[in-house]
């Protein structure tokens, strides 16, 4: 039996790790696969957090597999955010909830993609579907992805779906107090004070190419933004100099209040911010904009940028 590796996007949230943690596992136990998770990328701090709270080991680093491996996609299918020599895979499976950019296979493949703020309230339909058993482990790392993606169902990607199997979840996991649950999650996502600016912005960012465009979309959630905020000289030098080296044609960093649900976007480029302003119609002040609930990177700012890019 060959091996089916299952993994994430890089820069990876906590509900790409959980929903490739989880399905690997499912696999393995109710189908009679050969199945590992890898990461193609260090986890964040929130992801840590869940991951020491279920006693869940941290899978392994991997950059490339050889030629010809099966694998699971979950969470994304851009190749510029998958792993490297993508193209030199197999791909057997691919199990999201976002839009669909560049992604195409040589051969047919099971697509499962849906209208859910997260992979894990798939990967949640998929188990209910076929009689798995969901253990307490499982629960609790589902809810997790689910409160992280939807940041405790404040986004606008939240659907009454999403709320309900959370509340199924629960009745399994027996978390006393799901808010407060969530709190500490964000709490530990936000817990950046031994972090550069540099490290900072590697926290959550993705790369699109769109009609020839090639730009990256940052979005760091937090309970504490001020911190972020006060660093706003180097994370700005930060970006300038990865602008440069990437070669992007354009860059959006915003910093995402959780507890407020408000979005301030930093630019220092004339021709970010032009772009930026045209889109969400706002004006900037020096180097930071306000974008009010512009929360989702997924529904609202990327649609709006890809309408953009392709006029």
């Amino acid at each position: 039996m060959e091996k089916i590796y299952v993994m994430w996007h890089k820069v990876p949230d906590t509900d790409s790790t959980i929903s490739s943690i989880v399905y690997a596992q499912y696999l393995g136990k109710a189908c009679g696969q050969d199945t590992q998770t890898i990461i193609l990328w260090e986890i964040n701090n929130e992801t840590k957090f869940v991951l020491d709270y279920v006693w869940e080991n941290i899978p392994e680093l991997t950059k490339e597999l050889p030629k010809g491996t099966n694998v699971i996609l979950t969470d994304h299918n851009d190749k510029s955010q998958s792993i490297d020599n993508m193209d030199e895979l197999n791909i057997i499976e691919l199990i999201d909830h976002h839009n669909f950019w560049n992604f195409c296979t040589t051969r047919p493949i099971r697509v499962r993609c849906e209208v859910l703020c997260s992979s894990c309230s798939v990967m949640y339909n998929i188990f209910k579907e076929n009689n798995y058993e969901i253990d307490k482990k499982t629960a609790t790392m589902l809810i997790a992805a689910i409160i992280s993606d939807s940041l405790f169902f404040r986004s606008p990607t939240t659907t009454k779906h999403d709320i309900k199997i959370v509340e199924e979840l629960n009745e399994i996991a027996e978390i006393e107090n799901l808010e407060e649950f969530a709190t500490d999650m964000f709490a530990a996502k936000s817990d950046l004070w031994e972090i550069t600016a540099k490290e900072i912005i590697k926290t959550d960012y993705k790369e699109f190419d769109v009609n020839w465009k090639k730009f990256w979309v940052w979005v760091l959630e937090t309970t504490n933004p001020s911190y972020s905020l006060k660093k706003e000289k180097e994370i700005i030098e930060a970006l300038d100099e990865i602008k440069d080296e990437s070669n992007l044609d354009f860059i959006m960093f915003s910093v995402i209040d959780i507890f407020e649900e408000e979005n301030t976007t930093l630019s220092w480029s004339d021709h970010d911010k032009g772009i930026i302003e045209e889109v969400f119609g706002i004006k900037f002040e020096w180097n930071r904009a306000k974008l009010g609930r512009i929360l989702s990177r997924k529904k609202q700012i990327i649609p709006e940028l890809n309408n953009y890019f392709n006029k």
